[in-house]
Parts: structure tokens; C-alpha cells; sequence
């Protein structure tokens, strides 16, 4: 009798009330166990069988399944948190101190751990990626990775800390994560080839353009000046407080045309800046800026800074790049 009050209250539930996707029920329990009673079934044996004991640890409850602007549900978002906590665990747990990796997987299934852990920083996700036809997340955890290497000649080591990258399969299912095995080291991300710029002019610092670039980056970073009077009138810039540097020094800047003496109003110039930026505590560092300068009056005023800077297409024209008023703070 109480079996068939199981199976017929989730049927009830579905019926009455769709709408209840954020709360947990036992059909959803039931589909749990379900789904783990199939894993067990397809991957029980052969070597892949830690596979199945990945999933023995209770499912872990998300949040409710609303879609997401980035394509991605709720569910498969919290799964990357999960695959994070999950490659944290794995990589310092050790023989004496498993920590918390037996709520991501049965430990009995391990073959050993290690007696030192892994030392790491930096970690952070990389990708989300659902795998087509199922339920299961690919997350591709990323971290800096502490390693020796011991020259042969005088036996001395040096420590490096290369980024390493792993994938971990997450099966999301109704509200619930579950790790499906263990995490796998895999290869860097390709970098793709160097992408041709329309900066091909060099510009003199003596140059009008030139001039106003280095005064609107040195009032927008090193707050040496006023900000409007470098920027176009329907800008709305503002500038970087408390100023993270003390000094600007514009090295290299170059342009897609070679401004004219005399621009006309409404003449646009897109310029790429290089500069060297020294702080408080003299750290020094080299940036890029690309801005979008607008000729009125006779003279240069930065309209936008630009989100990325402006590539050269395949049929020789530019490509389209954004140019907001560029806020910052």
C-alpha cells in the first residue's frame, strides 16, 4: 500500500501543479534514483566502473531551472561552482587528510591517495559545456599548479607554477549536481593566430591627436587634469577613483588614417595606445588603450574607448567595433 502511494503522488503533483519547478518532491527523488540505477547499469563493469562510484554521494540540490541569457540553465551554471569545489578537493586531498572529496565521490573506489597534496592557486572555471543527448555538464576547471624540476647537471630544483587545465563530467539532473567520475587533465587551450590591426600610422607626440590622448589618459588614470576638456561633449567619461597611478607616459601610439593639421568636424581617427603606468608603491606596468578620437572646432577630443581594438577583415575593410562613453571606476 505504502509502494503505491510513491509512485501514484508525483503523477498527481505533475498534474496539479506544473508550476512548482523549485520545490523538491519525492518524484523527483524517485528520478534520482532512477537516473543512477541506469548509470550503475551502463558502467558497472570493466575499468570504467569508478565511473559508477563517482555517483554514489547524494545528489547535491541546486537552484530552480530558469534559462539563462548565456544559454545556460541555472542547474548547468551551478555545476561549474560544483566542478570547481570538486577539482579543489581532489587536488589537495592526501592519504591522512581526504578532506571533503568523499562528498564528491566514494573513496573506497580510489586506488590511493597521494601522501603530499597538490599546491595551487589561481583556481578558476574556464568552460560550461552541456553534452549533447544527455544530462551530463563538461567543466573545464583551470589552476596554477606548483611543480619542481630538477636540473641533472648540479641537482638543483626549480619550483614553476604552470597553468594546468582539467575536465570533469557533472550530471545535472531535475535540481541536483553529481560528479561522474574523477577529474582528467587535459591540454591547453590552441591560441589561435595574431590578428592583423587597422594601426598602421605611427603618430609623433608632438601630433595635436597625439596630445590629447596623453591628457585624457593622464586625467582618466593619474586624475592629472580635467576629463572634459579632452572628451567629445556627449561623452560621459569618468575617471578611475582613487587614481590607481601616479604617472602616464604614452610610448607608441598609432592610428588607422594620418591625422590631418587641420581635421574637419565629424573626422574620426581610431588609435592604439601604448603606455607604461607607474603606481604609489613604483609598480610599473605597460597597458594598451584603443580609443575613438572626433575632430571639432579644429581639434581632437576622445568620443569613445573602445571595447576591443579594430581588426583589418578578410575583404580589407575594418570590422565594426563598439564604442561606448566608458565608464569607469
Amino acid at each position: 500500500m505504502a509502494r503505491r502511494e510513491k509512485t501514484s503522488k508525483p503523477a498527481k503533483e505533475t498534474k496539479t501543479v506544473p508550476a512548482q519547478g523549485s520545490s523538491w518532491t519525492h518524484g523527483r527523488q524517485l528520478g534520482g534514483k532512477v537516473l543512477s540505477a541506469f548509470l550503475f547499469a551502463a558502467i558497472a563493469c570493466g575499468p570504467i566502473a569508478l565511473f559508477a562510484a563517482a555517483a554514489r554521494p547524494a545528489p547535491v540540490v541546486a537552484a530552480a531551472p530558469e534559462a539563462q541569457a548565456a544559454g545556460l540553465s541555472t542547474q548547468q551554471q551551478a555545476a561549474g561552482g560544483y566542478a570547481e569545489g570538486f577539482v579543489s578537493s581532489w587536488l589537495s586531498a592526501t592519504k591522512d587528510a581526504p578532506g571533503d572529496l568523499a562528498t564528491y565521490v566514494d573513496l573506497a573506489a580510489l586506488r590511493q591517495l597521494s601522501v603530499t597534496g597538490w599546491e595551487y592557486r589561481d583556481l578558476s572555471v574556464v568552460s560550461i559545456t552541456p553534452v549533447d543527448g544527455s544530462d551530463f555538464v563538461n567543466v573545464v576547471v583551470a589552476a596554477n599548479i606548483k611543480e619542481l624540476s630538477v636540473t641533472d647537471t648540479d641537482d638543483t630544483s626549480t619550483t614553476s607554477w604552470p597553468r594546468r587545465y582539467f575536465q570533469v563530467a557533472i550530471a545535472v539532473n531535475g535540481d541536483t549536481v553529481r560528479a561522474v567520475g574523477l577529474p582528467a587533465q587535459i591540454s591547453a587551450p590552441v591560441q589561435g593566430k595574431t590578428t592583423s590591426l587597422v594601426y598602421k600610422q605611427t603618430i609623433g607626440s608632438s601630433d595635436p591627436s597625439a596630445e590629447t590622448v596623453s591628457a585624457f589618459l593622464g586625467a582618466y588614470l593619474a586624475g592629472s587634469g580635467d576629463l572634459s576638456r579632452y572628451s567629445a561633449p556627449d561623452t560621459s567619461f569618468v575617471a578611475i577613483s582613487p587614481a590607481p597611478y601616479v604617472m602616464v607616459n604614452v610610448e607608441e601610439l598609432r592610428s588607422d588614417l594620418t591625422p590631418t593639421e587641420s581635421p574637419s568636424d565629424g573626422d574620426t581617427l581610431k588609435v592604439l595606445a601604448t603606455v607604461s603606468l607607474l603606481s604609489p608603491l613604483d609598480q610599473q606596468v605597460t597597458s594598451t588603450y584603443t580609443l575613438t578620437l572626433t575632430a571639432r572646432a579644429s581639434r581632437w577630443e576622445v568620443s569613445a574607448i573602445d571595447l576591443a581594438p579594430q581588426a583589418v577583415s578578410d575583404k580589407g575593410s575594418t570590422t565594426p567595433t563598439p564604442t561606448p562613453s566608458g565608464n569607469g571606476n
